[in-house]
C-alpha cells in the first residue's frame, strides 16, 4: 500500500454503486501510476442517497499493470458496479474548484463488477439520448457528452472544416455562449482567416525554412506571403469562455505537423505553434 497516496483521502470507507463514464489515463505517482476513471453518478448504499454529479475515481497500479489491457478495461463505459471508496480530503482539491465540484474518490475494493441500479440505469439512458442543434449559421451540431463538446462540419471560405464547441453539457447557457462566440468569428471569417495566416507566417516562416533545409539542403527558402498561402484551415474549436483554437494543415513544411493558432475574440490572436 502506498501511504502517500491514501493519506490524501478520508479514512472512512463508504459502500457505493457507481456509474462509469470512461477511463481517461494514468499519471505518475512516486514509483507507481495513478489511474483515472470518470463517473456519471453514485448511489450511497448506507442511506440510498443518489448523487448524479460527475466524479472521479483513482487507484494505483504498477508500471507493468499500467500497460495491461486488463487495467484499462477494469471499468468500462456504462458499467454499473458496487465498490468501497474513500473521499478525497478537501485540502487536496485543486484551488480553482470546490470539493463538491471536483468530487474525487479512491477505489478501495470492487465488490460487484455488474450491479443492478434503476436510478443509475436511467442516468445512463439520458446520457446516451442524442442532442442535436440545428443552427442557421453553424449548421448541424451533435453533442458528444464524453468530451462536453458539440461537433459538426462547417464551410469556412468554401472549405469544409471540423467545428467543435466546448460546453458544459448540463448547462444550456454555455451552449448559447459558445455558439455566439463561433457566430461572431464566422461573421468575419475572411478577415480572421487573413489575420491568422499572417500571424502564423510571421511567427513560423523562419522555422519552416529551417525544417525544410534540414530535409533538403537545396530547398528554396519561402517568404511569409508564400507560407500564408500554403497553409489550409482544417479545424476550428471554441470554448464558452470566449477563446478559440484553430488548426491549419502545414503543406508538409513541418513534415505533417499541424499549426495551432490560439486567441480570443476580446484579445485577438495570441499564439501560433506547431503541434502533433
Amino acid at each position: 500500500m502506498n501511504d502517500k497516496f491514501y493519506q490524501r483521502y478520508s479514512s472512512e470507507e463508504q459502500e457505493v454503486i457507481v456509474l462509469i463514464q470512461q477511463t481517461l489515463g494514468a499519471s505518475p505517482f512516486d514509483d507507481q501510476w495513478e489511474m483515472l476513471t470518470t463517473t456519471l453518478g453514485m448511489v450511497f448504499c448506507a442511506n440510498g442517497k443518489v448523487d448524479t454529479k460527475k466524479g472521479r475515481l483513482n487507484w494505483l497500479v504498477t508500471e507493468e499493470q499500467r500497460s495491461s489491457p486488463k487495467t484499462w478495461n477494469r471499468f468500462q463505459k456504462g458499467q454499473i458496479c458496487r465498490m468501497k471508496v474513500r473521499k478525497l480530503l478537501d485540502a487536496y482539491t485543486p484551488k480553482n474548484l470546490t470539493p463538491d465540484e471536483f468530487n474525487a474518490w479512491c477505489v478501495v475494493d470492487v465488490l460487484e463488477q455488474k450491479a443492478a441500479c434503476p436510478q443509475l440505469e436511467e442516468v445512463w439512458a439520458a446520457y446516451n439520448k442524442p442532442v442535436v442543434i440545428e443552427d442557421e449559421i453553424l449548421g448541424t451540431l451533435t453533442l458528444n457528452r464524453d468530451f462536453d463538446m458539440f461537433e459538426g462540419y462547417f464551410c469556412w471560405n468554401e472549405t469544409e472544416i471540423s467545428l467543435m464547441l466546448e460546453v458544459d453539457a448540463d448547462d444550456q447557457f454555455t451552449w448559447t455562449d459558445t455558439c455566439n462566440t463561433a457566430r461572431s468569428m464566422v461573421s468575419e471569417m475572411e478577415k480572421w482567416d487573413q489575420d491568422m495566416r499572417a500571424f502564423s507566417a510571421k511567427a513560423l516562416t523562419s522555422l519552416a525554412n529551417d525544417w525544410m533545409a534540414e530535409d533538403d539542403e537545396n530547398a528554396v527558402p519561402i517568404t511569409e506571403e508564400i507560407f500564408a498561402e500554403r497553409i489550409s484551415l482544417s479545424e476550428l474549436s471554441f470554448s464558452f469562455e470566449d477563446s478559440f483554437t484553430v488548426y491549419y494543415e502545414d503543406d508538409d513544411m513541418f513534415w505533417g505537423h499541424a499549426i495551432e493558432v490560439c486567441g480570443s475574440l476580446e484579445q485577438g490572436i495570441e499564439s501560433a505553434n506547431i503541434v502533433g
